[in-house]
This record gives C-alpha cells, structure tokens and sequence, in this order.
C-alpha cells in the first residue's frame, strides 16, 4: 500500500520489503545515487536530482538545526513522493519480474 503523504527513503524501504524485494535503507540509497535519483557528490550528496525532481518523485524538507557553539545549518531531507511510492515499487517489482524469468 502507498502513503497519501510524502515519506522518507527508510519507509519505502519497508513498503518494498512488504513487496517482497529484498532492500534495507543504505542499500536503496546506494541504488537512488547510483541510478541518477539523488545526488553522488559533495554538496549534492543524497539532494534529488532535477529529473527526479522533475518527474515529481521527490520534494525537499528543510530543517534549521541550531549546533552547541550557537552556529545554524539548514539540514536538507528527500521525502518520497505518493507518485514517487508508486514509481519506485512499480520499478523494483519490474526489475524483480524480469530477473526472475531471466
């Protein structure tokens, strides 16, 4: 089942382990840099690329996080989108289909 509402990487993960493709939340990281769905490098580590972002599979949440020294940084999250949800497992389910009937 698909979240109405936008979801961090780690629960869908867990929507994709409830689909049977075994996947916990590094390794799907791993696999959304590596496939052009998040960033790879320096400042964009883990940020949605714009063709994800494009597509609508991801938004962005900003935090201000306040540190001990009184300093801020924003901390960025990708959230999965409802599109998104239905994407990535509809992707996973096919990739799984095909390696099985290889």
């Amino acid at each position: 089942s698909v979240s109405k509402n936008n979801i961090l990487v780690a629960d869908l993960a867990k929507i994709l382990k409830q689909n049977g493709i075994e996947i916990g939340q590094n390794r799907l990281f791993q696999w959304l840099r590596t496939n052009g769905y998040l960033g790879n490098f320096k400042s964009y580590y883990n940020k949605p690329t714009q063709r994800s972002m494009d597509l609508k599979l991801f938004v962005i949440k900003e935090t201000v996080v306040t540190h001990s020294d009184g300093m801020s940084s924003i901390s960025i999250t990708p959230k999965v989108t409802p599109k998104g949800q239905v994407y990535f497992v509809n992707k996973f389910l096919e990739e799984n289909n095909q390696e099985k009937s290889a």
